[in-house]
């Protein structure tokens, strides 16, 4: 189930990054108005997309790497979000320092993170009872 909805997540961003974009920038930024994103960032999008829809669609050892990727993201967003957005906002934006963000968005990404870990832990724990069966 979770390779499906990867798999369809992936499609949407690959399709519509800009558009992904831009709807995180008005829900995060105070400011979206006043910040220019890097040139790659919206390509970069778009490449993360693609690689959530080949690995939904590889399974096997790219899934299991990539859940644990997502645990280890997961973990980063629930235990030190600040630091993740200052490390996002560095990478992804021109003039960091502009960057405002909107209250709340710590909540908001300690809980993504708490669902990616806990994504990232029932898919693993899955395929390690699957494996077990066999």
């Amino acid at each position: 189930m979770y390779r499906t909805i990867m798999g369809l997540i992936g499609v949407i961003i690959a399709v519509f990054p800009a558009k992904i974009r831009y709807l995180y920038e008005q829900f995060a930024l105070k400011n979206p108005d006043e910040v220019n994103a890097k040139p790659w960032f919206t390509p970069a999008i778009r490449a993360e997309g693609i690689v959530f829809l080949l690995v939904s669609i590889a399974g096997g050892r790219a899934y299991t790497a990539s859940m644990y990727v997502l645990g280890i993201a997961g973990a980063v967003a629930l235990f030190i979000p600040k630091q993740a957005l200052k490390l996002s906002e560095n990478y992804a934006y021109e003039r960091p320092e502009t960057i405002e963000w909107n209250e709340g968005l710590v909540t908001v990404i300690r809980c993504f993170g708490l669902g990616y870990l806990l994504i990232a832990l029932s898919a693993l724990s899955n395929r390690n009872r699957d494996i077990d069966r066999s």
